[in-house]
């Protein structure tokens, strides 16, 4: 709230803008979140992460589908950084929602065995990967790289979504006063509690 209210004057914060639409889709707030991401676009136009946030806030607004717009932002985040995790998933999901499902399952296969295995949205993407694997009559076994531990799926749809904070976030919480820093922690808990109790029976969302 007081990063929102700081904004109305201080417009020229591209990062300002990134943390505040950032905070927005991890507490729930998509439809918020997405002009404070368009504005952090035309300030910072040269940032693959934020061309790939804008998109995703798209995708969130949209009930987990990738728009024609959410398409553009994240074409856009690859031009600039081909191997973007979060465009390169949420390209192939398109792919996916309009009709190639083996291509988007091939990248998806990719992407996991690029990334660390253990990074969280990892055992998010790999039951979307087995979920299309079933629809599509593929056997994937033995072509993903294994975890080294266990991962916790995500409390939210998609992997890349409010699957906690990036290291820009947490460098940025870091720097706030306790107070400050304790009202963003309490404000993502109070979005996943509002969640799980329009979506009690999500485990995962319970364990997080």
């Amino acid at each position: 709230g007081k990063l929102a209210e700081r904004l109305k004057t201080d417009t020229n914060d591209g990062e300002g803008f990134r943390m505040l639409g950032w905070s927005y889709v991890n507490t729930g707030r998509a439809a918020e979140a997405v002009p404070a991401y368009k504005r952090a676009t035309e300030l910072l136009p040269g940032r693959a992460d934020v061309h790939a946030g804008y998109g995703e806030a798209l995708v969130a607004a949209a009930n987990d589908r990738v728009t024609p717009e959410a398409k553009a932002a994240f074409d856009r985040a690859i031009a600039l950084d081909a191997k973007e995790p979060r465009a390169r998933f949420f390209l192939s999901l398109f792919k996916a929602q309009n009709g190639d499902e083996k291509t988007a399952l091939d990248e998806w296969i990719a992407l996991a065995n690029e990334m660390d295995a253990n990074l969280p949205w990892q055992a998010d993407l790999r039951q979307r990967e087995q979920k299309l694997a079933d629809k599509l009559g593929i056997n994937i076994a033995g072509r993903l790289k294994a975890a080294t531990a266990a991962a916790q799926p995500a409390a939210g749809g998609a992997p890349f979504m409010a699957s906690g904070p990036d290291a820009a976030a947490v460098a940025a919480a870091e720097k706030l006063p306790a107070d400050q820093r304790n009202a963003m922690i309490d404000g993502m808990v109070e979005g996943l509690a509002t969640k799980l109790r329009s979506n009690p029976d999500n485990v995962d969302g319970w364990i997080k």
